[in-house]
């Protein structure tokens, strides 16, 4: 469709609302004139002539090809002014839905959570941290709920949402193990994402990464992080 401003699309909507509603008034108004003449009966009078009984079918189809015409006028113009927005509260219903999925999955599996992978056996009930057995000794798992703090916050390897997705599909050695069914786990990429996704919620509830500082949702602080990364920023 060809791109049309706010008002061009309104003033289309009301002109082809004009249109359908004299089309329907000239339908609705238009009678058929009856010839006068003599009384002769019913049975001695001519049938209609072949043009007198198409004319009022003709009629109809074309004040109906005029209606449809009127109503496509309006409604198309009408889509396009609220299809942004309606494909706008689709994607924030669809976040909400894989930010419920997320939520779900970093607790522990059960008969009602079946969905459940359990982050929080290793990173605490609250996901803000936890220690936990490692060969002959203990090593601690990182809080989650800053994530999005990247280096600012204690996470040397994040700079981004595709960091995150990277260490929970790869995993990190010693102790994070590889989620993603690539790397041999139990995860799909939707599963995952969802993950991602309810993280970089938690970083962003209440501010506990502010803007500024949040490497899943400002570029700019994605950017300044990654000018001093270090060896290898991408190293899971």
């Amino acid at each position: 469709m060809l791109a049309l401003s706010t008002t061009a699309g309104i003033a289309l909507a009301i002109a082809g609302g004009l249109i359908a509603a004299a089309a329907v008034a000239g339908l609705a108004l238009r009678q058929r004139t009856r010839e006068t003449g003599p009384d002769i009966p019913e049975a001695l009078r001519p049938g209609p002539s072949d043009a007198a009984l198409e004319t009022p079918l003709l009629q109809k189809l074309q004040g109906w090809s005029v209606v449809m015409l009127a109503f496509f006028v309006v409604w198309i113009p009408v889509t396009w002014i609220f299809e942004p927005s309606t494909n706008l509260n689709q994607e924030h219903e669809l976040k909400e839905l894989a930010v419920d999925r997320g939520a779900r999955s970093v607790l522990p599996f059960s008969e009602e959570n079946q969905l459940g992978v359990g982050c929080v056996r290793c990173h605490g009930p609250e996901l803000t941290g936890g220690i936990i057995p490692l060969g002959n000794g203990f090593t601690t798992a990182p809080n989650l709920t800053n994530v999005c703090g990247g280096p600012s916050a204690g996470h040397a390897a994040i700079y981004s949402t595709d960091d995150i997705y990277q260490v929970i599909s790869e995993g990190r050695p010693p102790s994070m193990p590889s989620w993603s069914i690539r790397f041999e786990g139990a995860l799909d990429d939707q599963q995952i994402n969802d993950i991602v996704l309810y993280l970089v919620e938690l970083s962003s509830e209440d501010e506990s990464v502010p803007f500024e500082q949040n490497v899943c949702l400002n570029e700019d602080a994605s950017e300044a992080a990654l000018e001093n990364p270090g060896s290898n920023p991408r190293d899971p």
